[in-house]
């Protein structure tokens, strides 16, 4: 049975009993003002009997109370009385008005240290939405990619949960340059061009047809992908369909592709006599070993091992494009010089 009314008025916390008394707690002055209506020492002979949940239960502005909530989470090993706990509302006065917005006391960590006006306004319009919990580390590469976060609750998905999303964005590495975590979502991004829509959108087919369950493994596993493959060809795959088989294969071709090879030796075995064209398509000499090396990216094959071959001259390599995208990977062809086929 609630004993008391709780309201907020200007810098006083109002407490009117059922006997129609009032006592107040100004938190400026950290002073109570009791129930004669004069200033008195100990808050807690006041309210005997009164314990800090009933304070918070009874609290008409619920809004307050989720605040008054978080604090007592916070400080619950520290602080067993109404007086010593009410002294900690000024203290945290810069966290009052997260919850004045409508953000819930088990959104946030106990740690948390953004005011409201740090907050992007679209961070708060979808934390009181979707009810997402709401870290430090979540609000810093929020902000660093408000458009990319932003966009991930506007998608319907066929298996990903907000819970997903969380730990896709939260997730994290520590960058000793820069002296701080960076999120790996965002270094998708950033870093290897990635577009946030496709790639939420590929997180939910590894979720729902590769069945990869385990939102940590899978960002780690797409980024590993991603830094290995743009050392190599920055026109790799972005979004394999088997991705879990390509990213195999990736690894299992990293070293070979990375492999540096004598450019002059391969210019001097290029045969132009091999292009040629025909209807819509034409056959193109590679001009580089890094032309086959970007092939093999596209292809996600095995014709990187066949550089030492053309420069020996046991083999050339041609690919096989459209007129019309003479760039994309369409057809990897090896051609046996000796028998010319």
């Amino acid at each position: 049975m609630i004993k008391i009314k709780v309201r907020k008025e200007a810098q006083y916390l109002v407490f009117e009993l059922d006997n129609n008394k009032t006592v107040k707690y100004d938190f400026q002055k950290k002073q109570t003002i009791g129930l004669s209506g004069k200033p008195v020492k100990d808050l807690r002979s006041q309210l005997r009997g009164i314990t800090i949940e009933e304070i918070i239960e009874s609290c008409e502005d619920k809004n307050y109370a989720e605040f008054l909530s978080f604090l007592k989470r916070k400080y619950e090993f520290y602080y067993s009385n109404v007086g010593s706990f009410l002294s900690m509302i000024r203290e945290n006065a810069n966290l009052e008005q997260l919850f004045s917005s409508g953000l819930k006391a088990d959104q946030l960590p106990n740690n948390f240290f953004y005011s409201i006006k740090d907050l992007p306004k679209s961070l708060v319009k979808i934390a009181k939405e979707k009810n997402i919990y709401v870290s430090n580390d979540f609000v810093k590469f929020w902000k660093e990619n408000t458009d990319a976060h932003f966009i991930a609750y506007e998608i319907e998905y066929l298996t990903l949960n907000y819970r997903d999303l969380y730990i896709l964005f939260d997730y994290s590495v520590y960058n000793f340059e820069e002296d701080c975590h960076k999120s790996l979502f965002n270094l998708l991004l950033e870093k290897y061009n990635y577009n946030a829509k496709y790639l939420l959108t590929f997180f939910d087919y590894l979720k729902t047809y590769e069945a990869i369950e385990n939102m940590e493994y899978m960002i780690k596993e797409l980024y590993d992908y991603a830094k290995m493959m743009d050392e190599i060809s920055d026109k790799f795959d972005k979004y394999p369909k088997n991705f879990l088989t390509t990213h195999k294969i990736a690894c299992r071709n990293y070293n070979r592709l990375k492999k540096e090879f004598e450019e002059e030796k391969f210019r001097s075995r290029i045969n132009r006599n091999y292009e040629c064209c025909f209807g819509e398509y034409i056959f193109v000499y590679p001009d580089s070993t890094q032309d086959i090396k970007d092939e093999a990216v596209q292809q996600n094959n095995c014709v990187a091992s066949y550089i030492e071959n053309v420069i020996n001259g046991t083999c050339h390599i041609l690919f096989l494009r459209k007129r019309n995208q003479k760039y994309k990977s369409l057809v990897t062809i090896e051609i046996d010089p000796v028998r010319n086929i």
